[in-house]
């Protein structure tokens, strides 16, 4: 990352509501990775800002959002699951990057842990034309109502999470997508406490959205679904 490239917190209004998320605008960046972190999953809030610091050193620009709810509306249980409401916010948010002068000409993808991976398939269903794909690191993938992806997806899970394996590749057998497939990162669970099994999550995550044209070439070791 270098000190040309811009960073900032920006703050959006949608409806009678505020969200903030912190911006890198790395100089001549083409793709915007969205990193969507709930506050319930804030075990994963210092390895997600690794992955955010290296998406920025490769050149990848980053928007990096902490939650989808503000403080009160997660007071209400029904708000966190609400995945309809939850994929309206995350539609509204990559609006404002659309639409901004310094974030319009990017490309955009969804990047989260697996169990919220439903707010990002009907919002990548919505924007079809601007996401570029969507990644989804871990088990816990929800059985999605949607039956159709416009955009590949990418999941990455532990090797030795054996359930979650199964689970996970059930779940995505039933969505039709352009690519869509399963990473296994080797002798791991999917929680990734090593720092030496992030670091692969990492790299997986780095040549994925480094080579949009050719994944299927780059990732031999895909398990194709």
């Amino acid at each position: 990352m270098n000190t040309d490239d811009l960073q900032i917190t920006i703050h959006f209004q949608i409806n009678r509501i505020q969200l903030s998320g912190d911006l890198v605008l790395p100089k001549n960046s083409k793709l915007m990775v969205i990193l969507i972190l709930d506050e319930k999953d804030e075990k994963f809030g210092q390895r997600f800002s690794l992955l955010n610091l290296k998406l920025n050193c490769a050149g990848i620009a980053t928007l990096f959002l902490q939650d989808l709810l503000t403080s009160n509306e997660r007071e209400i249980h029904a708000n966190r699951s609400d995945d309809a409401l939850l994929a309206d916010r995350l539609v509204e948010v990559t609006k404002y990057l659309i639409n901004r002068e310094d974030t319009r000409d990017h490309k955009f993808a969804y990047l989260a842990l697996s169990s919220s991976a439903e707010r990002l398939f009907r919002a990548g269903f919505i924007l079809s034309h601007d996401v570029d794909s969507i990644v989804l690191i871990g088990n816990g993938l929800p059985h999605s109502k949607l039956s159709l992806s416009a955009v590949p997806i990418l999941n990455i899970i532990g090797g030795l999470d054996f359930y979650g394996i199964e689970s996970n590749r059930s779940v995505l057998s039933k969505i039709q997508s352009p690519i869509k497939g399963i990473h296994y990162i080797p002798g791991s669970p999917s929680h990734f406490e090593d720092r030496g099994k992030w670091s692969q999550v990492t790299d997986v995550v780095l040549r994925w959205f480094e080579s949009p044209n050719s994944r299927k070439i780059e990732f031999p070791e895909l398990e194709l679904l």
